[in-house]
C-alpha cells in the first residue's frame, strides 16, 4: 500500500498555456515548499502540477496520520482544488477579484496548502496552528468559517448579487458535495441561483459517498446516472470536448453542450433537474484529470450565467487504504501504517458515543416502538452499531436535520418513539421543526445531542454551545444531561416514559471509568442509583463550605475539584443536576442561602444556559443570589485544541473549578463580614 502519483493526461489543446519554471531539483525540498500562494501555480507545467498533486496527497496523509482529521474526502479533491486555483484568481480577499467557497469545510486541506499554510500543515488541528476548516481569522483566502453543509450556494448567490451591485467584474466558484446538495438550504440556494444574470459556478463534487453510504432519493438518482449508458455517452463526449476546446471563449461551450443535451432524450440525462431551475448543467467530468479540469474551467470562466459543473471524484484517491475504506478513513484519529496493516489509534476508556449506542440497543430490545434516527452521522453518533442489531428500526436521513426532525414528529404521531441522534452543533439547523412540528404538536420525540460543549480539534465550527439556549424556551420541553454511563441509561429510559418532547446532551469524551454510585459515600449510594424522577437532582458529595451544581458530564471535574479542595481542608457538596428543565426547585431552595457559596458548572454558553436557569428560578422565587457564581463557556470563540486544553483554557477543568470555588468562598466570607460591620 503506497501513495500513488496521479496520472495526468496531455490535452490536445490547453486554453491556458503555462510557462515552465525550473524548480531546483538538487534541493531536498518538495515542490510544495515553493508554493507560497496560488500565483505560484501558474509557473508550473502540467507535469509539474501532477507531481505537486502527489506531494499534496503525501502531506495530507502524513498530517492526518499524525494528528487525525478528514482524510479520504480531502484526498479526493486535490486535482479539483489545484485546477480552480490555477484558473481563477482567488487572491487574498478583498484584493483578489474571484471568490472561492466551500460547502463542506472539511475538504479544504488542499486549499490551505496552496494559500501559504503548507509549512504549518504538520501541526494540523493542533492548538495555535492550522485548523481543519476554513477560517477567515487564519487566512484572508478563507471567505467564511464553515462547518455545516448546505450553505455555499446561498452565500455564492449573495456574493454574486453583491459584486454585481458593486460593479465588480469577477468570478465566483462554490464547491458542493453530493451528500450536502440534498440539504434543504442547498436547494433553496439553487432556486436563487437560477435567477442570477451573471457568472456563478457551482462545482458538484460527486464521489458517491456521504460520510458513509449516501442517503435519499437524489443520491440514488446520481447512482442511477453513474451506471446508465447515457452517463457513459455523456462522459465520452465530455472528454472529447475538453480535448478539443478552441482558444476562443464566450458562447462556444454553451452551444456545444446545448447540442449535446438535445441529443439525449433518455431519462438519465444528469442535468434535467438543474436545468429546470435555470442553472446550466455541464459534465460529468473526471475530477482527477487535471488538464481536462483546467481546460473546462478555463472555458466556463467566461460563461455569463449560473453553471453547475458535475465532477466525478474518488474519495481517498491516490491512497489505497483510504480509497478502499472511505468510511473508515473519512475522519480517522491518528494512525500508523505497517506494511498492509493500518492501526487507527484508539483512546483508552469508553466514549459517550459508544455508551449511547449500547444504551439504545438495550432500550430497543425492551420496547418495539423505539426507532433510531441520524442525519448522515451513523458512526459519529454510534448508531451504526444500532443498525447492525435493528436494521429495520434505523433511518439515516442524510445531511437533512430539518427533514429528520419533522419526520420524527410524523413517526411519533403514528405511535412510534423516535430517538433523533443529532450533534448539538447541528441541532440548531432543526430549530423551527423542533418548535413547530414537535413541541407545538406535543410529539414525544427524544433528541440525543452528541458533541455537546467543547468538541476539541474540530474547533469553533462544531462546538455545541447553544442547545439549551434555544430549546429551553420551548413549552413542555424536558432538558437532561447524564453524568455517567448508568445515568445515560436512566435518562433514556426516563425519556421513553415521557409523553412530551425531551433532549439530553453529552460530550465528545469518555464516560467516567466508574459510575458515581460505585465511588461515592455509602449513605448517598442508594439515592444516587435510583431511576429518574422529573426535575430531581442527586447528591454526589456532602460538604458545608460550598456547593457545586454540575450539569452533565462536568460532574466528574466537579468531583475531582472537590477532592483536591478536601486536601486543603475545604469540604464542598457536589450535586448532579440531571435536569435543566424542569429544574430541581427543592434542591435550589435548600442550597441558595445567604453567605453560602454556590457555583453552577456547565459545558454550555453562560448566556441562557443552566446557570441562567438557576438565576431565573432564584429571582422568581425570592432566593438569594449574592453568593451564586456561574462557570461555563465564555462569550467568545474558542479555537481548535484538545477538549482537555479547551476546558482548561476557560476554567472548566478540575483545577479551574477548584480555583473558582476558593474565590467564591473568599467573596462570600468578605460579604458576610461587611454585613456584620454594617
Amino acid at each position: 500500500m503506497s501513495l500513488s502519483m496521479p496520472q495526468t493526461k496531455s490535452p490536445t489543446m490547453s486554453i491556458i498555456k503555462p510557462s515552465v519554471r525550473a524548480v531546483p531539483k538538487t534541493l531536498e525540498r518538495s515542490m510544495l515548499d515553493f508554493i507560497h500562494s496560488p500565483q505560484d501555480l501558474r509557473n508550473l507545467s502540467m507535469d509539474e502540477l501532477g507531481v505537486l498533486a502527489g506531494e499534496m496527497r503525501l502531506r495530507i496523509v502524513e498530517a492526518v496520520s499524525k494528528n487525525g482529521g478528514h482524510l479520504a474526502s480531502n484526498l479526493g479533491v486535490v486535482e479539483l482544488t489545484l485546477a480552480l486555483h490555477y484558473v481563477y484568481d482567488f487572491g487574498a480577499y478583498p484584493k483578489g477579484p474571484d471568490r472561492l467557497l466551500f460547502d463542506v469545510g472539511h475538504q479544504s486541506y488542499a486549499h490551505k496548502m496552496l494559500t501559504g499554510r503548507a509549512g504549518d500543515f504538520s501541526m494540523l488541528r493542533k492548538k495555535g496552528h492550522v485548523s481543519g476548516f476554513p477560517n477567515p481569522f487564519e487566512s484572508p483566502y478563507d471567505l467564511f468559517a464553515v462547518g455545516h453543509a448546505g450553505t455555499a450556494i446561498s452565500t455564492a448567490v449573495g456574493l454574486a448579487r453583491g459584486d454585481q451591485l458593486m460593479n465588480r467584474q469577477n468570478h465566483i466558484a462554490a464547491i458542493v458535495g453530493d451528500a450536502s446538495i440534498v440539504n434543504g438550504l442547498a436547494f433553496e440556494g439553487l432556486n436563487g441561483a437560477g435567477m442570477l444574470r451573471r457568472q456563478c459556478l457551482i462545482v458538484l463534487n460527486d464521489n458517491g459517498m456521504s460520510i458513509s453510504k449516501p442517503q435519499g432519493a437524489f443520491a440514488h438518482y446520481l447512482e442511477r446516472v453513474r451506471v446508465s449508458s447515457t452517463y457513459e455517452e455523456a462522459k465520452k463526449v465530455a472528454e472529447k470536448i475538453v480535448g478539443r476546446l478552441p482558444t476562443s471563449v464566450g458562447g462556444t461551450i454553451e452551444g456545444i453542450w446545448h447540442h449535446l443535451k438535445e441529443g439525449f432524450k433518455g431519462a438519465m440525462w444528469p442535468g434535467q433537474m438543474f436545468e429546470s431551475l435555470g442553472v446550466k448543467y455541464m459534465g460529468p467530468l473526471d475530477g482527477h484529470d487535471l488538464p481536462g479540469l483546467i481546460n473546462m474551467l478555463g472555458e466556463l470562466k467566461h460563461v455569463n450565467t449560473p453553471v453547475l459543473l458535475h465532477v466525478k471524484t474518488v474519495k481517498g484517491n491516490g491512497y489505497e487504504i483510504a480509497a478502499s475504506e472511505p468510511t473508515r478513513f473519512h475522519s480517522p484519529a491518528a494512525f500508523q501504517v505497517e506494511g498492509c496493516r493500518v492501526t487507527i489509534n484508539k483512546g483508552t476508556g469508553k466514549s459517550w458515543t459508544t455508551a449511547f449506542a449500547d444504551a439504545m440497543i438495550e432500550l430497543a430490545k425492551n420496547d418495539s416502538r423505539v426507532i433510531a434516527l441520524t442525519a448522515a452521522m451513523p458512526d459519529g453518533t454510534g448508531l451504526s452499531k444500532f443498525e447492525t442489531v435493528f436494521p429495520d428500526r434505523y433511518i439515516d436521513s442524510g445531511i437533512c436535520e430539518s427533514h429528520l426532525t419533522a419526520m420524527a414528529a410524523g413517526m411519533a404521531k403514528s405511535g412510534l418513539r423516535p430517538f433523533a441522534a443529532i450533534y448539538s452543533t447541528f441541532m440548531q439547523r432543526a430549530f423551527d421543526q423542533a418548535w413547530q412540528e414537535v413541541i407545538l404538536n406535543g410529539m414525544p420525540v427524544v433528541f440525543c445531542m452528541d458533541r455537546a460543549g467543547f468538541v476539541g480539534d474540530d474547533g469553533a465550527v462544531h462546538h455545541g454551545f447553544c442547545d439549551l439556549a434555544f430549546l429551553r424556551p420551548m413549552p413542555g420541553m424536558v432538558l437532561m444531561a447524564p453524568s455517567d454511563e448508568a445515568e445515560l441509561n436512566r435518562s433514556l429510559r426516563f425519556a421513553l416514559s415521557l409523553q412530551t418532547a425531551s433532549a439530553l446532551r453529552y460530550p465528545r469524551d469518555n464516560v467516567p471509568t466508574e459510575n458515581f454510585e460505585a465511588v461515592i459515600d455509602e449513605d448517598l449510594r442508594v439515592a444516587a442509583s435510583q431511576e429518574w424522577a422529573i426535575g430531581q437532582s442527586r447528591v454526589l458529595r456532602d460538604g458545608p463550605d460550598a456547593t457545586l451544581i454540575a450539569y452533565g458530564a462536568l460532574a466528574q471535574n466537579a468531583m475531582q475539584a472537590a477532592e483536591a479542595l478536601a486536601c486543603e481542608g475545604i469540604e464542598v457538596s457536589v450535586i448532579d443536576a440531571r435536569f435543566c428543565k424542569p429544574i430541581d426547585a427543592a434542591m435550589l431552595s435548600r442550597v441558595l442561602k445567604p453567605g453560602h457559596p454556590v457555583l453552577t458548572i456547565e459545558d454550555h454558553s453562560l448566556q441562557y444556559g443552566f446557570g441562567s436557569a438557576v438565576i431565573e428560578h432564584a429571582v422568581t422565587h425570592g432566593l438569594p443570589t449574592m453568593s451564586l457564581s456561574r462557570l461555563g463557556m465564555p462569550d467568545r470563540l474558542v479555537p481548535h485544541a484538545t477538549r482537555k486544553e479547551q476546558l482548561a483554557e476557560v476554567g472548566l477543568d478540575a483545577a479551574g473549578i477548584a480555583g473558582s470555588t476558593r474565590d467564591a468562598i473568599r467573596r462570600a466570607a468578605s460579604l458576610m463580614s461587611e454585613k456584620q460591620f454594617a
